[in-house]
């Protein structure tokens, strides 16, 4: 059963922002629950294991006392960075409406902006029962408050709401014991956002805003230590978290070399050639690092490290293990939305076979949910209390496979520090391998050694270990063609395909297009009346139907959050859709000869033609045709989805798939 986090407010709209927020989070571990301080109840209060406080003062206005040792928390907000860049594109200097529900939480918003640097622009307040509105302002900034920007401002940006402050989601981790993987991922959608609007600055030097004094106005806006270093190691920027987490005593190292600081605070780590580690800081405890390659511009790499609380030691010898665990969240049956005949049977199969300890080899397209599915199998069985650790062998050399699987014990006499390998991580639970028709022969004999004798040795020695987690690999290949061509070993094959499950791709079992659709438009909008009906076109619908959706699941969970983005209260349209299926569209093999184009060219112009005047108007060109060979063109243009034929004089009118295909 899961463990509850209830959180309190006053506000309705932070009640359902918050709860949105953090069950897009952890709605895999917890069961999140909002309501207002006012309406709390004893019975409510007691069912939860922790309360989050959305304000300091919601706590004094609770009706009655908290129940011993009830978990405390308070929700710490800030502005979504996703889209704060967005400001940029008003010119500087302008005057812009700030637009937001109350006077006191506008003029807090203006005062926010302008603390994050955004101070090249003249912020006027608009909220509810203002009334003295200048047509000449042309610009207006809302977090979310699309529905009360006045019908005269031309250009309107949205911020979104504000969302939670990765302190306060490092705090939920922290007391329900979560996997750090969590916060390891909101604090890298964060980081790249301030790579996105590093990118945008190299474009815009021309604002007059300073935008480096802007990036770190963000970066210390964020409670976790943050650190941007360029490709030598020279610090570029650094927040005051990172150095307070590290013990570095400077009050502003820019232009420093990290690895010199390093060493000179005794700090154990190979930056750039050691990826993460965890360090002990008598003032600061256990400390994560780790840091990601990024881009900014051409020839421009640079590494982004953070720092971050670590978790207590796992190990029985108190050794900490870094194996990332799965980063979202374990999903079960009830999460994979089928109700195609032959998915149902694989889907039942697999719960069966749940049930035992038996290897998995789980054969399907990319983006078909394997993984999903081997969450699924985890999550039924009765390793459900253990680990679920992920291992990708697609973008791995036989060493790296090696030290990831089999981890590496502390041993100075080879320079090797300890680090957990896989397989111990998942000890007692599951370990799943995807791309396993990448392994090379060594790693490929190494791995059955391993499983046909139920141990190994961990690089740098130390003994023998031996494996106690169930194996379910994945493939997007027919791996049985590699036994038999000789690139993949016929006994570990074996071994491994005690259990054999396919997927099926989503242009074999389009029932499941709308329904997939449904599913993830819901998410996506965290809305569970999003709809296709509600938020698509009918042509949209139509293609989209038909469309063969080569990156399957995965590029409907994409299409869904991509038409999040584009959503204003209008059905979107066949056309917005992105460039790479436009440019399917326009390439497709039934493209239309010089006179087909022409007689769509006439009904784009002409809506509602006839046959008639159709064989007038290319007469007048110098065509003649008769109406019988109109007739056909018009049969071809409708079966491709270009027309649409109305019956007796209804003439004829373009479609919106029909109108793209002229434009090719």
């Amino acid at each position: 059963m899961k463990k509850k986090l209830l959180i309190l407010t006053n506000n309705p709209v932070a009640k359902i922002g918050i709860n949105s927020y953090l069950s897009s989070i952890f709605s895999q571990y917890l069961s999140i629950e909002s309501a207002r301080v006012t309406d709390i109840s004893r019975e409510t209060l007691d069912s939860a294991d922790c309360i989050l406080f959305s304000t300091d003062n919601v706590k004094d206005k609770l009706p009655c006392p908290l129940p011993e040792r009830m978990g405390q928390l308070f929700c710490m907000r800030t502005f979504n960075h996703t889209y704060l860049h967005k400001i940029l594109q008003i010119p500087p200097g302008s005057a812009v409406y700030l637009v937001n529900d109350t006077e006191k939480n506008t003029y807090e918003v203006i005062r926010q902006l302008e603390d994050y640097g955004f101070s090249q622009y003249h912020f006027l307040p608009w909220h509810p029962g203002c009334t003295d509105l200048d047509e000449e302002i042309r610009y207006a900034v809302t977090p979310g408050e699309l529905h009360l920007v006045p019908k005269t401002i031309r250009t309107v940006i949205d911020i979104g709401n504000r969302v939670v402050d990765i302190s306060t989601i490092n705090e939920i981790i922290a007391f329900f014991h979560l996997p750090t993987s969590l916060a390891d991922e909101v604090t890298r959608n964060y980081m790249s956002h301030i790579v996105q609007v590093l990118k945008l600055s190299n474009h815009q030097l021309s604002h007059s805003l300073d935008m480096k004094q802007t990036m770190q106005i963000l970066m210390d806006n964020i409670s976790d230590g943050i650190c941007m270093t360029d490709k030598s190691g020279k610090i570029e920027m650094v927040n005051a978290a990172f150095c307070s987490r590290l013990g570095f005593k400077e009050k502003n190292p820019v232009g420093a070399s990290l690895s010199s600081l390093l060493v000179a605070y005794g700090i154990p780590y190979d930056f750039p050639r050691e990826r993460e580690t965890v360090v002990e800081k008598p003032d600061a405890g256990r400390v994560r690092l780790w840091y990601q390659r990024v881009n900014i511009r051409q020839n421009a790499e640079m590494y982004l490290l953070h720092a971050a609380p670590a978790p207590a030691p796992a190990a029985e010898d108190g050794r900490a293990g870094s194996f990332p665990m799965l980063a979202a969240g374990l999903y079960d049956f009830k999460h994979i939305v089928t109700k195609n005949p032959v998915q149902l049977h694989m889907l039942d199969t697999a719960r069966r076979v749940s049930l035992n300890d038996f290897p998995i080899i789980i054969q399907g397209e990319s983006g078909t949910e394997k993984e999903m599915l081997a969450q699924a199998i985890h999550q039924n069985s009765r390793r459900h209390n253990g680990p679920f650790v992920s291992l990708s062998f697609t973008s791995l050399n036989s060493a790296g496979v090696e030290e990831e699987l089999l981890g590496c014990e502390e041993n100075p006499a080879l320079g090797t520090r300890y680090r957990q390998g896989a397989l111990a991580a998942a000890s007692g639970g599951t370990l799943f391998i995807s791309g396993i028709e990448h392994t090379a022969m060594e790693t490929q004999k190494l791995l059955l050694n391993i499983l046909q004798n139920g141990y190994y040795t961990a690089k740098g020695g130390g003994g023998f270990h031996s494996v106690s987690a169930r194996i379910i690999a994945a493939t997007s290949s027919d791996l049985y063609a590699q036994v038999l061509e000789g690139r993949f070993l016929d006994d570990l094959f074996f071994l491994l395909n005690t259990v054999s499950l396919s997927t099926i791709p989503i242009r074999r079992r389009r029932e499941d297009i709308p329904l997939l659709m449904n599913h993830f438009l819901k998410n996506a909008f965290k809305d569970p009346a999003a709809t296709m009906e509600r938020v698509l076109s009918d042509n949209l619908i139509s293609f989209l139907k038909q469309y063969d959706w080569p990156g399957n699941a995965r590029e409907i969970n994409n299409l869904c959050c991509y038409f999040s983005c584009l959503y204003r209260r209008e059905l979107i349209p066949l056309g917005d859709l992105p460039g790479y299926i436009l440019n399917q569209i326009r390439n497709r093999e039934d493209r239309l000869d010089v006179t087909d184009k022409h007689i769509l060219s006439l009904i784009i112009a002409n809506p509602r033609i006839g046959r008639s005047t159709i064989q007038a108007r290319l007469k007048e060109n110098g065509i003649t045709l008769s109406e019988g060979k109109i007739r056909t063109i018009l049969q071809k243009l409708s079966a491709c989805g270009y027309v649409k034929v109305h019956r007796t004089r209804g003439g004829c009118e373009a479609t919106e798939l029909g109108v793209l295909m002229n434009r090719a």
